[in-house]
């Protein structure tokens, strides 16, 4: 019984442990399946971790190399506002005092976009104190039309054009869109319109005070400027400027303050001295001189301020038209010199618009040198058909005032050759001045132009012995006659040559 008892026992066992072993089976799986889990989980989050750094590292690189291109672009640009090498400022931090300029250039705003040639409102409101300063020439001259008052007139109208001209030049690189150039702008028109409202004193009692508004126009605005273009490649040419405008400043001023004769000699020095010293470049003891290829100007901008002075200064003769012939409404002859003074009118328009602006444009757009024909074709041309244009407003007024009057038989203190001499003398400069303008940007040689001025003055005996009605309507013809030719020549003769020469190189 013990025998079997033990065997029994230990059978039993052998039965119980297996199950036993089975029941804890699964508890073993489970307890390696969490530790799989645990493990996985582990992997996942240190892969997870290593992406983390990665993207991190990779971000940092980005924003290193953004930094690095944003620093290269304003030290490419700090270097371009300089005229300098960006190389250079790369190697050399500028201090403040050189980056001063260039902080108020980029902060203003203050400088003209590559091709931004339009015309802007305030730049058009500026222009307008020169109407006012073009009637008030227009007006002297009207009223005591003498050869003293003439010569005078010539030096005030040389003064104004010289002042606007240099304006033009000066916003041709400034943006009239930044409130500092604006303010500039303003700045100058209120001057200039006190300078305009002492033409009619200028040789008088209010001589100083043209003198003084004139050379602080001219010296204050290239002061300006000069502070505007700190280390920039354009600002030795506005100190050569400046310093030729003090030296003529001192004989406006002095001859202002004396007045007589001595203030017409040194008025006539001084403004002869501003005319040479444009032609030689602002030749500065210690600066050297000028080069036109430093003036990288907007050429077509410039060149559309000055048509526009044009049509300013046409508008003064429609303005003076319109006023004698309201005075004289009822008079068949002032009716008959406001026709002919319209018409004379709109054939310089259409000589100077239909037939060579819009090429002379396209011409100093393309030039690889447009401060060269800025400034002989738009600076020191176009003085020639200003001063034309306002002699002919001068000849509409005296010609409908009194269409009747012969000069031969009204010859007292010579004012009778006097208007022969504004009356074919107006229309002649115009003429003159367009020829040397088409032959400045044409290789053409314009022999109606010429043949236009001899005509003119083989109307001199008309002007002399005939009506001034008479020499009104002749020298209106000649300049339709001219304007119908070079509306010809450009519609028929031009095309057909230009055609003809194709056919030959072919």
């Amino acid at each position: 019984m013990s025998t079997a008892s033990p065997s029994g026992n230990t059978g039993a066992a052998d039965q119980v442990l297996p199950s036993q072993q089975q029941q804890q089976q699964p508890h073993h799986h489970h307890q390696n399946a969490i530790g799989d889990m645990l493990n996985e989980e582990a992997v996942e989050e240190a892969d997870q971790a290593i992406e983390r750094e990665e993207a991190y590292n990779k971000h940092r690189l980005e924003l290193e190399d953004s930094q690095n291109v944003l620093t290269n672009r304003a030290n490419s640009s700090y270097a371009d506002s300089l005229g300098q090498d960006h190389t250079n400022t790369l190697s050399n931090p500028p201090s403040y005092d050189q980056t001063f300029g260039n902080r108020l250039r980029c902060h203003g705003k203050i400088m003209r976009h590559h091709g931004n040639n339009k015309v802007t409102n305030v730049e058009l409101f500026f222009d307008l104190v020169f109407v006012y300063a073009i009637s008030a020439i227009s007006e002297a001259m009207v009223e005591h039309l003498t050869w003293q008052v003439v010569l005078q007139s010539l030096l005030i109208t040389l003064a104004v054009w010289w002042a606007w001209v240099f304006s033009a030049w000066v916003f041709n690189w400034f943006n009239p869109d930044s409130y500092l150039v604006r303010l500039l702008l303003l700045s100058l028109m209120l001057v200039n319109l006190i300078m305009s409202a002492a033409i009619h004193g200028a040789f008088g009692d209010q001589s100083l005070l043209f003198a003084g508004m004139y050379v602080l126009i001219q010296v204050g605005r290239n002061l300006a400027v000069v502070v505007a273009l700190h280390r920039h490649k354009l600002q030795k040419n506005f100190i050569r400027m400046t310093f030729w405008f003090v030296l003529t400043g001192i004989l406006w001023i002095v001859g202002g303050a004396i007045g007589g004769t001595t203030r017409n000699v040194l008025w006539t020095v001084a403004i002869v001295f501003e005319y040479m010293s444009a032609a030689t470049g602002f030749y500065t003891p210690g600066l050297g001189r000028s080069m036109t290829t430093d003036w990288e100007i907007h050429g077509g901008h410039l060149a559309e301020r000055c048509s526009l002075f044009v049509i300013i200064a046409l508008g003064e003769s429609i303005v003076v038209t319109g006023e004698a012939f309201r005075e004289h409404i009822h008079d068949p002859a002032v009716v008959g010199m406001f026709i002919v003074s319209f018409l004379g009118a709109g054939a310089m328009w259409w000589i100077y618009f239909h037939t060579a602006s819009d090429e002379a444009i396209n011409y100093i757009e393309r030039s690889n040198d447009p401060g060269k024909m800025g400034r002989i074709a738009y600076t020191y041309i176009h003085a020639l058909m200003v001063i034309g244009i306002i002699w002919c407003a001068v000849a509409d007024r005296i010609s409908m005032e009194a269409p009747h009057e012969v000069p031969h038989h009204e010859n007292e203190h010579g004012s009778g050759m006097i208007k022969v001499a504004v009356m074919i003398g107006g229309p002649a400069l115009f003429v003159l001045g367009h020829a040397l303008f088409r032959r400045a940007f044409c290789s053409r040689f314009s022999w109606a132009h010429w043949v236009t001025i001899a005509a003119f003055i083989c109307a001199t005996p008309i002007g002399i012995f005939c009506p001034l009605w008479a020499t009104a309507l002749t020298t209106t013809t000649i300049l339709l006659l001219l304007a119908g030719y070079e509306s010809y020549f450009r519609s028929k003769i031009l095309p057909a040559v230009s055609l003809q020469q194709v056919h030959g190189e072919v």
